[in-house]
């Protein structure tokens, strides 16, 4: 219909009388005459476009036509890839207008005295605040303290400590019930408190353990053969040594010279200091806003050519939602690309679920696409601080983990991790508390917490104004409402002697449940305050939020994120304040 109407037609026969004007010689066409058609009218086209372009050009020469040429090419990529970035060309457009209004005098001053009162109220509310006849050392004794004395001095600074984080009040923190192996574990430092790893030909035992406790995480998490990794200090180095990883992996096998990686905007920050200390670009990837898990469909459309990695939280931190590990295993295969999954947080609770009872999709080394994994052994391993695992698929991808210096004068220097010298002791607790617990007790603990975890997501439920974020499976809940500004809730609660999380974007409360909560009564003492508190705000209008409250309400308005980060970077300035 469309080839034989009165229009085509029409078109055809100006096509017609434009060919024997035309000096170009018609298209070679196919054998069907409605595709030559179609074709002919597309030559039309094509040709008068020609013909304008060298009778505009006509007037200038051949060097000017090539400057131009190169100048809108520069031009035309310039305004593309300010146009489609990773992050919403509205929102940069408002930063930009926003930083702009920053530097000129009158608003500049305006906003630098607002910062500078932001800042000053923080010098007057925080950790660094102590009471009077508390005095600072900031030179060394000319004479050691006597042991009696010492020990004095610190039990007196352990007074300042006003949190009962031993009581269950706490989100995260202290993940070990209040009786959970102290004495043995203490026993083990002890013992060990002095080796380093980086000398293992004088502590073959040191060695020894470190290599037990990866392969012993690995079986956790169903490496088929042997597994690949290092025992870190904490969860960032275990990412920090991951994405160095995928990044030398993606440059030797790839060519790879300007890497990405791809994240959920709920994935942990240590992805973003990656980023920030190994030149790699990160994409943030906005998880759905109903269930809080990445949509995988999204993390395919953000790869491109120089994706070295995609990354998947088991759970994320801000609301302990499982990321679609599967889904995003399949990705990976497709992509040739790396999958980091990040169970620094439930690493010793997920591999228990099922044993305890407890059902969750695949995550581990059982998907193709998985190529590392990070286990936080300090959280739910119940060893001391200090402590993680990561893990890898093979040794092709684990050797680029190692930095070799072979020219040094010292010798040949080789070293796994980001330090060099590493706490032995801190193996050695690590490799007693996994010996001790044993699957049995693990499995024990986990039955506990996710009952707890569940028991506090029911509970929730049932309290008028209160909201839980999507469909918490491990051990984080967090809430929001839809009746009352959810900061009211945690200042009041903080009042009440809670130490919880506060969530951004959206606004909401988190807890990291712990074998201190799971004491009797812990929970339904924190349900009660949360009832009593949310019944208060509900019987009241919304009113002009203070304190944290409205330093988060503030702060999630701000569309200039430098400001926040300059704010946040002044909480070190003063933790490190000795006067």
């Amino acid at each position: 219909d469309l080839v034989t109407s009165p229009l085509m037609v029409d078109l055809m026969n100006e096509y017609k009388s434009y060919l024997r004007m035309s000096p170009d010689p018609p298209p070679v066409l196919t054998d069907n005459p409605y595709f030559n058609k179609l074709c002919l009218i597309l030559y039309e086209h094509v040709s008068f476009i020609k013909s304008t372009i060298n009778e505009e050009f006509k007037q200038y020469e051949i060097w000017q036509v090539m400057l131009i040429t190169v100048a809108v090419t520069l031009m035309s990529e310039a305004i593309l890839n300010f146009i489609f970035q990773d992050e919403p060309l509205l929102r940069r457009i408002r930063q930009g207008f926003f930083s702009v209004l920053k530097k000129s005098p009158v608003v500049g001053a305006i906003i630098k005295s607002k910062i500078d009162k932001a800042k000053a109220d923080m010098a007057h509310d925080g950790p660094w605040v102590v009471p009077e006849g508390y005095t600072y050392q900031v030179r060394l004794p000319e004479h050691g303290l006597p042991d009696d004395r010492l020990l004095g001095v610190m039990e007196r600074n352990n007074t300042l400590n006003d949190v009962e984080w031993s009581e269950g009040r706490c989100t995260g923190t202290i993940y070990c019930g209040k009786n959970d192996k102290n004495e043995l574990l203490s026993e083990v430092y002890k013992r060990y408190c002095w080796t380093n790893p980086l000398h293992a030909d004088c502590f073959k035992d040191v060695r020894k353990m470190e290599a037990e406790i990866v392969a012993m995480v690995g079986e956790m998490f169903n490496h088929p053969d042997r597994c690949f990794g290092s025992v870190t200090t904490g969860g960032t180095e275990s990412i920090l040594m991951s994405m160095k990883t995928h990044r030398d992996w993606g440059y030797d096998a790839k060519g790879i010279d300007k890497p990405n990686i791809v994240c959920p905007n709920t994935a942990h920050p240590a992805f973003d200091k990656a980023a920030a200390y190994f030149k790699i670009h990160i994409k943030h990837v906005q998880v759905d806003p109903d269930t809080f898990a990445v949509r995988p469909a999204d993390v395919a459309r953000a790869i491109d050519s120089n994706t070295v990695c995609i990354v998947g939280s088991a759970p994320q931190y801000p609301h302990g939602i499982m990321d679609n590990i599967e889904a995003l295993s399949e990705i990976a295969v497709r992509y040739d690309v790396g999958l980091h999954v990040d169970a620094c947080l439930g690493g010793f609770l997920i591999p228990f679920m099922e044993a305890a009872g407890f059902s969750l999709p695949l995550f581990d080394f059982r998907l193709p696409g998985v190529t590392a994994i990070s286990v936080d052994t300090h959280k739910y391993g119940y060893t001391y601080k200090g402590s993680s695992v990561v893990l890898y698929r093979n040794w092709s991808l684990f050797q680029y983990q190692i930095t070799s210096t072979s020219d040094w004068p010292g010798g040949v220097y080789a070293s796994p991790t980001m330090s060099g010298s590493r706490a032995g002791a801190n193996i050695s607790v690590t490799w007693a508390a996994m010996m001790s617990y044993g699957k049995d007790g693990y499995v024990k603990a986990t039955k506990e917490i996710i009952k707890g975890a569940r028991y506090l997501v029911n509970g929730l439920s049932n309290i008028d104004g209160i909201k839980v974020m999507g469909d918490p499976q491990i051990s984080c809940v967090a809430w929001t409402s839809d009746k009352f500004n959810i900061y009211e809730l945690s200042a009041f609660l903080t009042k009440k002697g809670w130490n919880l999380a506060t969530l951004q974007f959206p606004a909401g409360i988190h807890i990291a449940l712990t074998r201190r909560h799971m004491e009797p009564g812990v929970l339904d003492r924190l349900l009660a305050d949360i009832r009593e508190c949310a019944g208060d705000l509900c019987g009241k209008p919304v009113g002009k939020p203070s304190g944290a409250a409205a330093m988060y309400g503030m702060a999630a308005q701000i569309p200039d994120r430098s400001i926040i980060d300059d704010i946040a970077k002044e909480y070190w300035n003063l933790y490190y304040k000795v006067k």
